[in-house]
């Protein structure tokens, strides 16, 4: 009895005009998907149907091929392409969460609440400057005159300056810590706290020591906050554009494949075939890891 008046006073009633009953929930939930129609949806449709389109000299004729898709998935330069971007968002992944696990981790169990939201808070503070800026300012610390290689002089560590440290896959690695371990970290943060202290304590009672701890309670418990980190930082590592163009010294990936095509040509087509192509290759991996890890269980 009390359900049925629940679902009453859940739905709104309706105009006899509009053919449909609009509940609450409908209500609620509308703006959100309207929001994802207009700014997910619309867009990827449009660019979906531009890369069926045909090229010809810096112009889209509205004749619908399949070349962008044959040349895209069958060519050797960009399967390459792909595999280096692949392998740079999984490496990114697992180093941020080598970097960034153990410092929510130290967050959680040696700090109060209050101090462990405060020192997260820290790491968002490069974030109040631009993207641009932040892969900019490696130039001058990891450059052959930059702060790090004077610092390496001036010890005697080495005898001239280390010319690996810029342009090179280890530049990439850095700055791509830099930005993203912040998004591993808080979703970690954030399924430590919610470990109830009892399951710790009941472990100490059954003798389990702090590494027995850790494998079978707060490892277990903390995997929707690594999954939900894992997802953030590999996706935003695949669809990162400075740091490559800016850092790789002349390694393209994806993202720069894409910029190269509208920026030598306006060549949209053969642009949205990659852009379709990469936004299936991060899907995977992330329906993959969804269908293994539940993430609604860190709202829980």
């Amino acid at each position: 009895m009390s359900a049925t008046t629940e679902d009453q006073s859940a739905e709104s009633e309706s105009p006899d005009w509009f053919p449909f009953a609009v509940s609450e929930a409908h209500l609620l939930t509308g703006p959100t998907v309207l929001w994802f129609a207009v700014f997910l949806g619309v867009p990827l449709v449009v660019v979906f149907v531009y890369s069926f389109l045909t090229y010809e000299s810096y112009s889209v004729v509205m004749e619908f091929t399949l070349s962008n898709w044959l040349g895209s998935a069958f060519s050797g330069t960009v399967a390459s392409v792909f595999i280096r971007t692949l392998t740079i968002g999984i490496v990114v992944t697992v180093t941020c969460l080598l970097a960034g696990y153990p410092v929510a981790y130290f967050l959680r169990f040696y700090t109060s609440e209050n101090g462990g939201i405060l020192l997260l808070l820290f790491l968002v503070i490069p974030f109040w400057t631009s993207a641009l800026i932040r892969t900019l300012a490696w130039f001058p610390i990891l450059g052959r005159t930059g702060f790090v290689n004077f610092l390496l002089v001036a010890s005697g560590i080495t005898s001239e300056p280390v010319s690996w440290l810029l342009f090179s896959p280890f530049s990439q690695l850095v700055a791509y810590l830099q930005n993203y371990v912040v998004f591993m970290t808080a979703p970690i943060y954030i399924s430590l706290s919610q470990i109830d202290e009892d399951l710790l304590g009941a472990s100490e009672t059954l003798r389990g020591g702090p590494l027995a701890t850790f494998r079978n309670v707060v490892w277990p418990l903390s995997k929707p906050g690594v999954a939900i980190g894992s997802i953030f930082v590999f996706v935003l590592s695949i669809g990162n554009f400075l740091i490559p163009q800016f850092l790789s010294g002349g390694q393209a990936t994806v993202t720069t494949l894409i910029y190269l095509r509208i920026n030598n040509g306006l060549n949209y087509p053969v642009a949205s075939a990659l852009s379709i192509l990469l936004l299936v290759v991060i899907f995977i991996p992330v329906m993959v890891l969804l269908k293994r890890v539940d993430i609604a269980d860190i709202a829980r």
